[in-house]
């Protein structure tokens, strides 16, 4: 019933969009031509009565600001109505990220409850909702994450770390995530710099969840950690479903989905580029297109180098 409300909403949304574009694109286009006519007709105007030319300036300089400010209008209006597609997205993203794991921590509750449940079905049973808990506080951090970044408000503790460290606890906290994914650490145990450990398992959350949810199948994952003069490059990479060549730099704008099909918020490699940034590194994407996986690329500053 609410599904169905929600696609009937959805379509008259899209319709009243649709509407909506034409109109003001017809508006703004006769606008234009009107104001170029005018133009038109005034240079002929000036011409044929042979008039002083500080009139024919005069009248070139009223009407070029005419053109141009309908132009700029134009481009800012859809500037706002791709922020408010956008934002349409997000909330139908978000709205799936928050649903999902609620409606399975009711189903096993509920099943608890109403079920005689072996101690191994209920101790199995607990650590799906606690995975589904996790997931659920793993979407609404990254929520506020994003209102405090928009906001200026620091979010980082900087200390002098390991980074393949940081990795490997990464992956022994992560392991449900990942427990149907090939991963393949390839990382050198040397490499130390300053950073935000948490910030790091932030990051690697989102490009491992990234990877795992654009593999078509059971996701194989490489990452990889190595020094190279005065900084370190982390690498994730996918055999996913790729990106094209003229998305790769959109899709760390905040609520910029691979896909429509697939689920997600649109704000996790937003969050990525936003913390790499704060650590003074750059981040990027490669891919050779549809079907040919991802690489996410980090750079980092390398500020020390643990002792042999």
């Amino acid at each position: 019933m609410n599904g169905a409300l929600d696609l009937r909403c959805g379509a008259r949304y899209t319709c009243h969009m649709k509407r909506s574009a034409i109109a003001i694109i017809t508006i703004f286009v006769v606008c234009q031509l009107a104001a170029i006519a005018i133009l038109v007709l005034w240079i002929v105007w000036s011409a044929q009565a042979d008039t002083n030319a500080w009139w024919l300036i005069q009248g070139i300089i009223l009407m070029i600001p005419v053109i141009v400010g309908s132009t700029l209008i134009f481009v800012y209006w859809s500037k706002l109505r791709l922020l408010d597609a956008e934002r349409v997205n997000f909330i139908s993203g978000i709205s799936h990220e928050l649903l999902t794991p609620l409606a399975s921590f009711r189903m096993y509750v509920e099943t608890l409850q109403m079920r005689r449940l072996t101690d191994e079905q209920r101790q199995e049973f607990l650590q799906i909702m606690l995975d589904e808990s996790d997931r659920l506080t793993h979407t609404i951090s990254g929520i506020l994450n994003v209102s405090r970044i928009e906001r200026g408000k620091d979010l980082y503790h900087f200390v002098q770390a390991n980074v393949a460290d940081i990795i490997e606890q990464f992956m022994a906290e992560n392991q449900r995530l990942l427990q149907h994914a090939d991963v393949t650490l390839d990382c050198d145990p040397d490499i130390e710099t300053r950073l935000d450990p948490d910030a790091l398992h932030v990051v690697l959350r989102n490009l491992t969840e990234n990877a795992v949810r654009y593999s078509p199948s059971a996701a194989h994952i490489t990452i990889s950690l190595k020094a190279e003069k005065s900084r370190l490059i982390l690498c994730v990479e996918d055999k996913g479903d790729g990106v094209e060549p003229g998305k790769l730099k959109s899709i760390f704008k905040m609520f910029t989905r691979g896909t429509s099909s697939h689920p997600g918020t649109g704000i996790g490699l937003y969050m990525v580029k936003k913390i790499i940034k704060a650590h003074k590194g750059r981040v990027w994407a490669e891919s050779k297109g549809k079907g040919q996986g991802t690489r996410i690329m980090i750079t980092m500053p390398l500020t020390g180098k643990k002792e042999a």
